[in-house]
């Protein structure tokens, strides 16, 4: 009996976990995230070894922003293609276009910051010129693949609704997220008085509003005193994260039309949320800056979501598996 018992752990530890994640070393994304990793390990020294600074901070801070935001979306991405859309026919192009475009932009941003320079918004020579080009059409196409993925969820019928959802979202404030970046590429109007002299500097920046940045938050260098399009760039993307985690763990409980209301205020509330960020900062004012009328709306957000994701995680579990793919 005893034989039997162990003989049966194995079986199911091989056939779930073992088996499982060779599937996953076949998935172009995974190995994107452990690039990304291990990208992110060996910039770590050169923060405290390369003593150069761009805008006042280290010239690697950027790229290991960068190899972790791609690292993160890389496991998360990969996860809800390997559970939901296994058998969709494009899966394994779609995530080759979205390895090679965010490699893209890795390596220039890498690149750039090894030869001391600004990968964004930088176009002082014809090398950054095209750099900052070839960027801005490799994060274009990626935006519209990462959509397409979310469309996908978005049809199958399969998933539990409030799991579809709970993906949906998140995908979709993760695709808002990305095209809010683009109000920072425009030129502004004095950059483009310059530009009409024959003066390169700069096209595009993330700071809007009049005065000072100041210092900026330690690491993320977000201003606290003007607007910055980086925190609900930031924001945003990173909020998919939270519900690919809720969609996983809601493949667990009942699907119940309570949960799916939970999980769409949850997303209609996050979604605002993202939207005010980018009103308060194409104003001008920092989201950190005390505002009543902003703070609050954040404020009552947040509440909001907590009690949305508190009622759902107290559910109790099911115990018959039902299929979701």
């Amino acid at each position: 009996m005893y034989t039997l018992h162990v003989d049966r752990v194995y079986i199911y530890i091989y056939t779930v976990y073992i088996m499982e994640f060779a599937n996953y070393r076949k998935q172009p994304l995974f190995w994107n995230g452990m690039v990304m990793a291990v990208l992110t390990v060996a910039i770590l020294p050169l923060l405290f070894l390369d003593t150069r600074t761009l805008l006042g901070t280290s010239v690697w801070t950027k790229p290991l922003k960068f190899t972790l935001s791609v690292g993160l979306y890389s496991f998360t991405t990969v996860w809800v293609i390997f559970t939901f859309l296994k058998d969709w026919k494009h899966q394994q192009k779609i995530q080759m276009v979205l390895t090679v475009t965010s490699a893209i932009e890795i390596f220039f941003i890498t690149l750039q910051a090894a030869r001391g320079e600004a990968s964004h918004f930088n176009i002082t020579t014809t090398w950054n010129q095209i750099v900052y080009s070839v960027m801005g059409t490799s994060i274009s196409i990626f935006w519209v693949f990462h959509l397409w993925i979310g469309y996908q969820i978005f049809k199958k019928e399969s998933i539990f609704q409030s799991v579809k959802e709970s993906l949906v979202w998140g995908l979709g404030i993760a695709g808002f997220a990305m095209i809010i970046a683009f109000f920072m590429t425009s030129p502004r109007p004095d950059q483009m008085e310059s530009i009409k002299q024959g003066i390169f500097q700069a096209s595009g920046t993330h700071n809007f509003g009049t005065g000072d940045p100041g210092k900026g938050i330690i690491f993320f260098g977000w201003s606290t005193k003007i607007g910055d399009m980086r925190v609900p760039h930031f924001f945003g993307m990173h909020v998919m994260q939270i519900f690919v985690f809720l969609a996983a763990f809601l493949m667990g409980k009942r699907n119940s039309i309570q949960n799916l209301l939970l999980v769409r205020t949850t997303g209609i509330v996050l979604l605002l949320m993202n939207v005010v960020m980018v009103i308060q900062t194409l104003n001008g004012e920092s989201v950190f800056y005390i505002n009543p009328v902003y703070t609050s709306i954040y404020g009552i957000s947040i509440v909001i979501v907590f009690l949305c994701l508190f009622k759902l995680v107290i559910q109790p579990k099911i115990f018959s598996h039902e299929a979701t793919v």
